[in-house]
């Protein structure tokens, strides 16, 4: 894994020469400092990994596999749309839908909803 010259480097700055005992001790701690930040970088990218796939597959069972939608403009005619897609083999339902953008606020205790589509 490693050649003769990486072991060589890292022989002559990881040994203590006579005088120079304490700078090994802190090559050594910044070696050890070095590794568990690289440890635990993997960890938690391990980690978020695991919780991506699994928000993925949660968001993905609510959506469809297929989004249709009108080149620059809303699809006016959306029944008949969905109609034609229901009509292809293996399609099993499909259901229009609105997509937009929400602003949801709380003033006290009763939530104003204001909706732009």
């Amino acid at each position: 894994m490693f050649g003769p010259f990486e072991r060589a480097v890292a022989g002559r700055y990881l040994r203590a020469r006579r005088g120079e005992r304490f700078v090994s001790i802190i090559a050594i701690f910044s070696l050890i400092g070095i590794a568990l930040g690289v440890a635990t970088l993997i960890i938690v990218m391990a980690v978020m990994n695991g919780f991506q796939a699994d928000l993925m597959g949660r968001i993905l069972g609510l959506n469809g596999d297929l989004t249709v939608y009108g080149s620059g403009r809303t699809i006016s005619a959306y029944e008949t749309a969905a109609e034609k897609v229901r009509k292809v083999p293996g399609v099993v339902g499909a259901t229009p839908m609105i997509e937009g953008q929400v602003l949801l606020s709380v003033v006290g205790i009763i939530p104003v909803l204001s909706c732009m589509v």
